[in-house]
């Protein structure tokens, strides 16, 4: 680790060297700077700013302000931001002066409007005049964080967002599951564009955050075709549907014509492992005279992290004198003979994003994606005296059991936008996409292929997962404020149809059969038997919904927003969401908003039809166990026999209030509490072992391989409370400007009321109170996310150098232990992570980034009760993380702006309706 930071510091050093003698020849040009604002006088940050025909230029910063160097002349200056009209404008530069502008962007036009999600209102609203909280991340801040994927990303600038990665936990380690607000990863509806996105195939059933839910996998959309994230933290069932409960995701892409960009990352960990390589381009291209064509594309790979300890139990026999002497006979190793940490994952990419006017009140819309993951896992070691394990013959050492998954990802959405002669606004659009998660098992053995010796066996297809969704929709909007009197009065309303498929597809015979029943060797192939025939479905949902939006300015300081959406399910029956929304405007400085609101998640097609039999190591008594446990389907005999009912949808009732504030031209802070009551919520049960009660033996007698069971079913009632805080400044700083951002989250999750149990459980108090729903897993929703979490970020930039200084703090965690021992219990105390990066823009063309994450190299608790670690092998917990084990992290990014480059030989065109950033300086 000093070796690495020693190489770190001696590469800073030569930067700040470049930097500065860069800034005594910058200091001989004027300066140029002013102020961009949008329509209602309020700063814009992000828009491009532009000397035509030269390589200088800019964004704007939170307050809206620019600065630019140039030497003293004439000048075009072009200003653009996405859904407002560009301004061209003449100005002279004057020689040792400066020239301090400003200017305020008009609208575009329905057209081509700025939306931010949670009003479908037609007026333009930033992200602090809407009634509910809504953080607007752009581009800029998410390479900020020295992170390579999307769900990183945003864990380090969303303070009410968290995912950190998982280990041993099957196809969920290639997926990292996240959260809004401490709920789950199906409680949070995610949107491109402004459409429904689809879910993940994988169903999360392992002892990760988020078990026994499904989220969609963020991590399939490539990072450089993002130009923004629209976060809303507030219940928006009656809005946008079903899992919107804690919040929505919207995933904006680049509508760029023309430019080149090729970026390019290089990290690795402290540790010496993990390397991550990344390479992209993105390409801009006209469409006519004012369309879009943006093209997004990148490979990207991430080598295995191993923070495994080392291991004390018995390897051949059961007795230790005797399994010593066979170690060393042998020359077993102790050490690492497992991988804790990140998997290995190989990803490409491909996002397209293009629109183009039809005819004057109409125009076109195209969104796709192709994504295509191949990962490497590991499960549990398989030790020689484990001989209903092992074949001995083909693993006399035993053997380390790996998941390879091929996870792809295929979206389009196609639609047409316009304005009737009415003055109605109306889109259309089909959304199709859908996700695959292959599983292919290797180096390793079906060990009732025993009489096969050397011959068995060792490498097992088990099967595929697939979900599929195809999206119609149909909306309407127009603003009859002037005719009402009123400043606004807009009514949307829309249609929607929806085609849900979920299935499975059987591995093949030897992933999943017994071959020697009577042997008391386990079927199918170790660490993910293959699915079975009576596992395979493919099963459709149809889902019709209608809605309408109402939004007005009924005076200059109050606004008011009332929705409502009815939605009818093929396979469980009809819901209806409402929605009352307010802002009140005491003055340019203070509004007070809040909400009320009540939303339902259906429950998803993968907890209803999901079964599979799979290996599982158990955290008991008498430390890890393997069990052969049976997901059974709700709608099985086995749920039957328990007694569990039909799944229903979950229900929510959401509350919200908090005030957004301006104290200065430079500030902008927002504080919004909330409480999210959520009935009937739908969880994956605890084991049910045929040694904890006759009545199980006797159910599970018909599955002789199975030796426990789980399934899904709607059994607890939880109250969520929380504040959510931010603060951010924008201030000058001689020649440069410091974004100072603090982001917050207090959140807590508990579980009220009476577990909701069936009267065959209820006959053994055991099985309803210690199983269906365990003090486990109610650790596992209360506990095992950081209650809060804090990050305090500075970003500095003066010209070509910029420099970005940010500290997250992660609040406590914790493990509960499913059972009377109080002392197995583990907690974990608050951490705080720094990272840093320095960058300089080389003549306008190349940005280069050197940083690190986790500079001080900071672990997590490790875990201090011997029996929870597996024998020694896990030194820290992997169910519960703050922000994962793998320590500090160094890297070096570069993006070369290629059309910049070709700036420097003729004059910049900038087309007759811009729909993107000229430039972006800094970014990829």
């Amino acid at each position: 680790m000093i070796q690495h930071a020693t190489g770190l510091l001696r590469k800073a050093g030569l930067l700040f060297l470049t930097v500065f003698t860069s800034l005594l020849v910058f200091a001989q040009t004027t300066t140029v700077r002013g102020t961009v604002r949008d329509p209602n006088g309020l700063p814009l940050n992000g828009a491009s700013v532009v000397l035509e025909g030269t390589r200088r230029g800019t964004v704007t910063n939170a307050d809206g302000s620019f600065t630019i160097a140039a030497p003293p002349g004439n000048y075009t200056l072009v200003i653009t931001y996405v859904g407002l009209q560009p301004q061209r404008v003449s100005i002279d530069v004057p020689a040792g002066g400066i020239a301090d502008l400003s200017y305020n962007l008009q609208g575009a036009g329905d057209l081509n409007r700025v939306v931010v999600v949670g009003s479908r209102s037609t007026q333009i609203r930033s992200s602090t005049q809407t009634p509910v909280p809504v953080d607007v991340i752009t581009s800029r801040d998410m390479q900020a964080t020295g992170q390579v994927e999307p769900t990183q990303m945003l864990n380090f600038v969303a303070p009410s967002y968290n995912s950190s990665r998982q280990t041993i936990a099957d196809g969920t380690d290639h997926i990292d599951p996240a959260t809004l607000r401490g709920l789950g990863p199906d409680q949070v509806l995610v949107l491109m564009n402004g459409r429904r996105r689809y879910n993940q195939a994988l169903l999360n059933v392992n002892g990760t955050i988020g078990r026994g839910s499904v989220g969609t996998d963020m991590n399939s959309i490539v990072p450089a075709s993002i130009e923004r994230i629209e976060v809303l933290r507030d219940g928006a069932s009656s809005q946008y549907g079903s899992d919107a409960i804690g919040g929505v995701i919207n995933v904006v892409l680049k509508k760029q014509n023309k430019g080149t960009t090729v970026y390019s990352h290089w990290g690795r960990h402290y540790a010496g492992d993990g390397e991550t390589q990344q390479i992209g381009i993105t390409q801009g291209l006209p469409l006519g005279k004012e369309g879009f064509l943006t093209i997004s594309g990148e490979v990207r790979h991430r080598d295995a992290t191993n923070r495994s300890g080392d291991y004390t139990g018995l390897v051949y026999a059961n007795d230790a004198a005797t399994d010593n002497q066979i170690i060393a006979e042998r020359g077993f190793s102790r050490k690492n003979n497992m991988y804790i940490g990140n998997s290995e994952v190989y990803n490409k990419g491909i996002m397209v994003n293009a629109g183009a006017p039809l005819s004057k009140n109409t125009r076109f819309f195209l969104t796709g994606g192709l994504n295509w993951r191949d990962g490497k896992a590991y499960g549990f070691y398989r030790y020689p005296r484990q001989t209903s394990q092992v074949n001995n013959l083909l693993y006399p050492d035993g053997f380390l059991p790996q998941i390879a998954s091929t996870v792809i990802d295929r979206s389009i959405i196609a639609g047409v936008e316009g304005r009737t002669g009415g003055g109605w606004n109306w889109d259309v659009s089909q959304a199709s996409g859908g996700n695959s998660f292959a599983f292919q098992i290797n180096n390793t053995n079906n060990a009732s292929q025993f009489a096969q010796g050397r011959n068995a066996q060792t490498e097992f297809y088990a099967g595929t997962l697939r979900f599929n969704q195809h999206t119609t929709n149909l909306n309407f909007a127009k603003d009859m404020g002037s005719k009402m009197g009123f400043k606004s009065f807009n009514l949307a309303l829309g249609a929607e149809l929806r085609f849900d498929n979920y299935q499975i597809q059987e591995g093949e015979e030897a992933s999943w059969k017994n071959y020697d029943p009577s042997s008391g060797r386990v079927g199918g192939a170790q660490v993910f038997p293959g699915f079975q025939p009576a596992n395979a479905v493919d099963e459709i949902r149809t889902v019709a919904g209608a809605y309408v939006d109402v939004e007005s300015d009924l005076t200059d300081k109050f606004l008011a927003n009332v929705a409502a959406r009815f939605e009818h399910y093929s396979d469980f029956g009809s819901n209806v969401a409402g929605k009352l929304a307010m802002r009140y405007r005491f003055s340019e400085k203070f509004s007070l908003r809040g909400s009320v609101s009540n939303g339902f998640r259906a429950p998803s097609m993968h907890q209803r039809y999901f079964s599979a039999i799979s290996t599982v190591f158990v955290n008991t008594s008498a430390g890890f166990v393997p069990l052969q446990q049976g997901t059974f389907r709700n709608n099985s005999e086995i749920a039957q026999a328990f007694g569990i009912p039909s799944l229903e949808a979950e229900k929510s009732m959401n509350y919200s209030v908090g005030f957004t504030s301006r104290p200065g031209s430079s500030w902008n802070i927002t504080v919004d509490g909330y409480m999210i009551d959520i009935k009937d919520r739908i969880v994956l049960t605890g084991s049910f072992t045929r040694a904890s009660s006759p009545v199980v033996n006797n159910i599970l007698s018909a599955y002789p391989d199975v030796t426990s069971a789980i399934f899904f079913t709607n059994a607890i009632d939880t109250r969520t409370k929380g504040i959510d805080i931010v603060v951010s400044r924008s201030n000058r700083m001689g020649r440069g400007t410091l974004d100072i951002t603090l982001a917050g989250n207090f959140n807590e999750t508990e579980v009220v009321g009476d577990i909701k149990t069936s009267d065959v459980l209820k006959a053994d108090p055991n099985l309803a109170n210690g199983v269906l729903f365990n003090i486990e897993e109610r650790g596992r929703i209360e506990q095992a996310q950081p209650r809060n979490k804090f990050a305090l970020t500075g970003n500095y930039r003066q010209g070509k150098f910029g420099a970005v200084l940010r500290a997250t703090r992660f609040g406590e965690v914790a493990t509960i232990f499913n059972g009377a021992d109080r002392t197995r219990d583990e907690f974990f105390d608050p951490k705080v992570v720094t990272d840093a990066s320095l960058s300089y823009r080389f003549w306008n063309v190349l940005n280069l980034t050197i940083g690190a994450n986790n500079i001080g190299d900071v672990y997590p608790d490790k875990m201090k009760n011997f029996l929870n670690t597996s024998d020694g092998r896990f030194v820290y917990s992997r169910n519960a993380t703050q922000f994962g084990f793998n320590g500090g992290y160094y890297y070096t990014a570069l993006t070369v702006d290629l059309h910049n480059l070709r700036l420097g030989k003729g004059t910049a065109r900038t087309p007759k309706n811009p729909v993107g950033p000229v430039m972006e300086q800094g970014g990829r």
